[in-house]
């Protein structure tokens, strides 16, 4: 346990962006501040990237093309408004990449209601499963699932993202949470109690 010079006790956990957005406001914060969520948002990049494509040295590829491109953007005075911006371009990118790799299925997926035994099935889970269930997904729904699982965008950013209408985006997770859970079921029974 740290203490502060006061000699109270520090509490320590982990720092969300939405604290990194609210110390943004925070004068003596500023610069430190904006730096890690610049940070936080190239991870999440990349963990889109991984999402969409399951295959790690595919994912580098369009992160770092995508990252080229809000360069010379940036060097031509157009910088990208908003951190949206990226991951679209990288939608693209890696659905593009896509095409030469792993292609959806066109079946009807057993569908499950989200079971509580669910956060103990996934922990089981290794990364890379992960992406692959994901990357397995039809498009637009693997976009859906994609930025949903890394919980960091609101509903809103999500649509803006995905270019999808409210229902259409609902349906899709609904859909894709519930067909998890069957596979969830099916790669890593619950164990009986």
């Amino acid at each position: 346990m740290l203490t502060s010079p006061r000699g109270r006790r520090l509490q320590i956990r982990r720092i969300s962006s939405c604290d990194l957005r609210e110390a943004r406001n925070i004068p003596a914060l500023g610069k430190e501040v904006r730096v890690a969520e610049e940070k936080q948002n190239l991870l999440q990049l990349y963990r889109f990237c991984f999402l969409m494509l399951a295959n790690a040295a595919k994912a580098q590829e369009v992160f770092h093309a995508t990252l080229r491109e809000a360069a010379q953007l940036a060097a031509g005075s157009e910088a990208p408004r908003d951190r949206l911006w990226f991951f679209r371009n990288a939608r693209w990118r890696c659905l593009e990449a896509g095409e030469q790799g792993l292609q959806a299925e066109d079946v009807d997926l057993k569908q499950d209601e989200l079971a509580d035994s669910a956060p103990s099935q996934i922990e089981k889970l290794e990364p890379q499963q992960f992406a692959v269930w994901i990357s397995g997904a039809p498009e637009p729904q693997r976009t859906a699932l994609a930025l949903f699982y890394l919980d960091e965008f609101n509903y809103r950013e999500l649509l803006s993202v995905t270019e999808l209408k409210p229902p259409e985006l609902s349906k899709l997770l609904c859909d894709g949470r519930r067909q998890f859970q069957a596979w969830l079921d099916a790669a890593f029974p619950a164990t009986q109690t």
